[in-house]
């Protein structure tokens, strides 16, 4: 049996990652947005009507107790069978997060910006957005395993093209640095060798056909902080 490829990410090289000299676009994915809303519109919805038992996925669950102000937020459910409490998002990665402006999150997740830009758009730290990432992630790779939808999630990815430096040719050490003051050229550097270049003169010079990858970066993790 053949095995499906993972969907790849598609990455602008021409959008800026730093909003220091020009702000950085709106790239909002509509579609993606679109239908992440629905999905976190369904979780936290105040009906009724009770859903499977997510420890058992047993069908005779009752109503417990209405959603109410201030708390409970969401209502709660018991099961018959196994007699737990459990709310809808019991058991998924969305659980005990508490999101502060969700509908502009779910806007910001398919846009090319670093978490520092997105955490001052949303008023909170860069960890706590990171972390909402990364369980979103999750989540949506629950709901889709084939993962067409986590593929466009973009925000907060540290990426580097998948090419070779032209002066050295030692390959995976570049990455994007900045535009060129006169013509507004992509430039690149190679941690190999120092060297700048032009994207454009890079991709001149590539195969017919060649179509330009990106590399998504995974920092490792802070030594100041606990694992």
């Amino acid at each position: 049996m053949t095995i499906a490829a993972p969907p790849k990410r598609t990455f602008d090289p021409m959008m800026p990652r730093m909003g220091h000299y020009r702000p950085i676009p709106d790239t909002e994915d509509k579609a993606f947005s679109g239908w992440l809303q629905g999905q976190f519109d369904d979780l936290f919805s105040s009906s009724e009507a009770p859903p499977r038992c997510p420890h058992c996925q047993g069908g005779e669950t009752v109503l417990a107790m209405r959603a109410a102000h201030p708390k409970p937020v969401l209502p709660v459910f018991r099961c018959v069978s196994c007699d737990v409490h459990f709310r809808r998002t019991t058991g998924t990665p969305i659980s005990n997060l508490k999101f502060q402006n969700l509908e502009q999150f779910i806007r910001l997740l398919s846009q090319q910006r670093p978490v520092t830009e997105a955490a001052a758009i949303l008023g909170v730290k860069p960890a706590t957005v990171t972390r909402w990432i990364k369980r979103t992630r999750q989540w949506i790779l629950e709901l889709d395993p084939a993962g067409q939808w986590e593929s466009r999630v973009r925000l907060g990815m540290e990426i580097r093209p998948d090419i070779a430096c032209p002066h050295c040719g030692v390959p995976d050490r570049m990455h994007y640095r900045g535009f060129a003051a006169d013509t507004g050229d992509r430039q690149c550097r190679c941690d190999a060798c120092g060297h700048f270049c032009r994207l454009s003169g890079v991709l001149r010079d590539q195969e017919p056909g060649f179509v330009l990858e990106h590399r998504v970066v995974v920092r490792p993790p802070s030594s100041r902080r606990k694992a």
